[in-house]
């Protein structure tokens, strides 16, 4: 089987992380994984890093042009399956796919994955062959403006390799940190690209450091939107509370949540959220908002879902920092819901299992 997997994403966040985990977990299965990406975007540098085959087809400007290299390319690779990972991008393959089946004996079967509930209108996808939601959150975004999409929308949630981690050594206060190594209990920390309404933090923080003096906020992730945060955070006079790290290597990670004691984010339109499983899985608990698609995350334990005000949500982290026994028995709780719900092999099953149903085809795995 060859899929091609196109996202144009100028940028490297949690869809493309996904697309790569799952690519290279159907490599070791005998799948072929090709790519279309964008010229001068950020993939490209990790695809290489992985071997894996791609083509620089979506030109900045060059829309019409674009669209014709592409067609070149399905005609040329002639994939099993298409699987279009960036809702703006469905037109384009549509029209590329359209353009390609008269000179193409057996046509691929066209996906949407769905990672962002942003509600779009998508011309072009009643006419694609599966959807793939990586949240329910995320699919009723879109079925109420895509009609006609519901009945051929699976649900597949993201799935991560789990990591070793020291759990005893963890749940120490007094533990040597691993990154933010000049800073002491309490770290807490909010990961994900600066546009996640990470400003809401320094009003959050206003609480807790009336509690912890000394806390520090780290906040990580690069991107756009961080011009507004760091003005923000200058005229609060928390400077020395937080650290923006900046966008840091996803093979840091795991260190990063030993280092944090819990995980936090204000973002309240989050579609999936593939770094609060990380944490989880890290026995680092998660203080979120209850809403969007994390709720799908933690309403089985894992962390902390906050009704109410910024108020409210710096009392959920101040009661859980201040109680070591919840803030254990939630960890190892989130390492058992990551364990049972969100593993790497779950993810990569479900992928196969719904491109070999489309194609016709069964494989017992």
């Amino acid at each position: 089987m060859k899929i091609l997997y196109v996202t144009n994403a100028r940028l490297c966040s949690g869809a493309e992380d996904h697309l790569l985990d799952v690519s290279l977990w159907l490599r070791d299965r005998d799948v072929e994984p090709v790519f279309i990406i964008r010229e001068g975007g950020m993939l490209k540098e990790r695809l290489d890093s992985y071997g894996l085959r791609y083509f620089q087809a979506f030109v900045p400007g060059r829309r019409i042009s674009s669209i014709f290299r592409i067609a070149r390319i399905l005609q040329q690779e002639l994939p099993d399956v298409v699987s279009v990972n960036r809702e703006y991008n469905i037109l384009p393959l549509y029209i590329a796919e359209r353009m390609t089946s008269p000179f193409i004996k057996k046509r691929p079967k066209m996906v949407s994955v769905l990672h962002t509930p942003t509600g779009r209108w998508c011309p072009g996808i009643g006419t694609f062959d599966g959807v793939i939601a990586t949240s329910e959150y995320t699919a009723e975004s879109f079925f109420r403006t895509n009609r006609g999409i519901k009945e051929k929308t699976s649900l597949i949630y993201h799935g991560i390799k789990l990591p070793e981690t020291d759990h005893e050594a963890k749940c120490q206060r007094n533990r040597l940190r691993r990154v933010f190594r000049d800073r002491q209990f309490p770290i807490i920390g909010m990961s994900g690209e600066l546009w996640k309404n990470q400003e809401e933090l320094v009003d959050v923080a206003r609480f807790l450091v009336k509690v912890y003096p000394e806390i520090t906020i780290a906040i990580i992730g690069g991107y756009e939107g961080g011009t507004a945060l760091r003005e923000k955070i200058d005229a609060s006079g928390l400077g020395d509370n937080f650290i923006l790290t900046g966008r840091l290597d996803r093979k840091l990670m795991p260190d990063v949540f030993y280092d944090l004691d819990l995980s936090v984010s204000t973002h309240r339109n989050e579609g999936f959220g593939l770094v609060h499983i990380e944490s989880m899985a890290g026995y680092t608990p998660v203080v979120a908002y209850n809403s969007g698609g994390l709720v799908e995350i933690l309403r089985n334990g894992g962390g902390v879902l906050v009704d109410g005000t910024t108020e409210d949500f710096a009392k959920a982290v101040i009661d859980l920092l201040g109680n070591d026994g919840k803030r254990k028995s939630i960890g190892l709780q989130g390492r058992k819901v990551v364990e049972e719900n969100f593993s790497i092999d779950a993810m990569g099953k479900n992928h196969l299992a719904f491109y070999e149903k489309m194609l016709g085809k069964d494989r017992v795995i």
